[in-house]
């Protein structure tokens, strides 16, 4: 429980260090199942030794969370259901994650209407499990105006230092205001994970994770509230298309 001061939260140190885990083992399995043990041993590497893993695991956040269980469900990507569960899970920790939603349907191959149905449909169950909690508050409507305050109203009206979008706030000479360029990126980024829904319509696990990492990264470029801790949401993604073989073709030499 919260004591609602800052005490020692076990349940907290608990979590981060779970998932920081879970993230450690996700790598791990999904590099071994793309190039082999030493490629699942530098992933796993990879996220251990990164700085900004280290931060945000030293200060006890949730963002271990999203990432963890979106590689273990990337670790699963031949199962549709498991792939909806995990983008569900993950979208409602983190809502960056909903971006990846069309793409993941779409494998391997978009036009297999029966392959998205199931997926869809997992995402939708898992989605309705997860808002069960607001059952635990009556009334539910009330749960669900708390936390629609809590994260898209307090995210969206959010100042911040953290990013250019924002600077203009401080009304200093030379700062001008980039809201409506940001406005412009947002939709942009939306737009663009709806089209890779549809283009590739085939894709393998080395061009997912490639496209998976593209969108997270593009997330946080236009977030207004930015912060060194979120920098963990698309690290899986990125390493893996960094280390992961090409299929077809031979390495010149084995990653360091």
């Amino acid at each position: 429980g919260w004591s609602h001061h800052w005490d020692t939260l076990p349940a907290v140190h608990f979590t981060s260090i779970l998932f920081d885990l879970l993230a450690i083992f996700g790598l791990a399995l999904v590099g071994w199942r793309l190039g082999g043990p030493r490629i699942g041993a530098a992933a796993a590497f990879a996220w251990a030794a990164w700085p900004f893993t280290q931060y945000a695991s030293n200060s006890n956040t949730n963002d271990a969370i999203m990432p963890a269980l979106l590689v273990l469900g990337f670790a699963a990507l031949t199962s549709d259901p498991v792939r909806g569960v995990a983008v569900a899970l993950a979208g409602w920790t983190k809502f960056a994650s909903l971006l990846v939603l069309p793409l993941w349907l779409g494998y391997p191959d978009a036009r297999d209407r029966r392959s998205v149905l199931r997926m869809l449909t997992a995402f939708c169950v898992a989605t309705l499990a997860v808002f069960l909690i607001v059952l635990l508050h009556w009334p539910p409507w009330d749960s669900l105006r708390t936390f629609y305050d809590r994260t898209v109203r307090f995210q969206y009206g959010r100042d911040s230092p953290f990013s250019l979008w924002d600077w203009h706030q401080y009304h200093a000479k030379g700062l001008p205001d980039l809201h409506l360029v940001q406005r412009v990126l947002q939709v942009l980024l939306v737009v663009g994970a709806l089209v890779l829904g549809w283009i590739p319509r085939r894709r393998s696990p080395l061009r997912l994770a490639a496209f998976t990492g593209l969108l997270l990264v593009g997330f946080e470029l236009v977030l207004t509230h930015w912060f060194d801790l979120y920098l963990p949401w698309f690290f899986p993604f990125v390493v893996l298309a960094l280390l992961a073989p090409v299929p077809g073709r031979t390495r010149d030499r084995e990653p360091a």
